[in-house]
């Protein structure tokens, strides 16, 4: 079931664009990728094209996973993440971070979920 969450989470992020997807200015900037390292004041996320981004969150970003509010001390690595942001201009500070439902599965819980030891 895991496994389905995060296949309809990733069709999800091919669907609204690239792994960067920087809007004009005066609107939302987005990143989509897997968070790398999570602290209580910023992310480093991993986009799926291997950039590294770097993104600053304080007590005025909403962290959701799904409809549900979370805190940002709930982000852990691995986790697959769409950050929004006000502008695409350092410090990229996150306005929004949305954390999938599911988080990746490791190479050997992918294996014995396809019956490979």
């Amino acid at each position: 079931m895991g496994y389905r969450l995060l296949t309809l989470f990733c069709a999800a992020v091919i669907v609204t664009g690239s792994t960067i997807a920087w809007a004009h200015e005066g609107h939302p900037h987005r990143v989509m990728g897997t968070v790398t390292m999570a602290a209580t004041d910023h992310l480093m996320i991993k986009t799926s094209d291997g950039k590294n981004a770097t993104i600053m969150v304080n007590a005025k970003t909403k962290v959701v996973r799904g409809k549900t509010a979370v805190t940002s001390a709930d982000i852990k690595p691995g986790a697959r993440v769409v950050v929004t942001m006000g502008s695409d201009k350092a410090p990229l500070v996150a306005t929004e971070v949305q954390v999938g439902t599911a988080e990746q599965p490791t190479a050997s819980a992918a294996a014995a979920e396809h019956g490979h030891n």
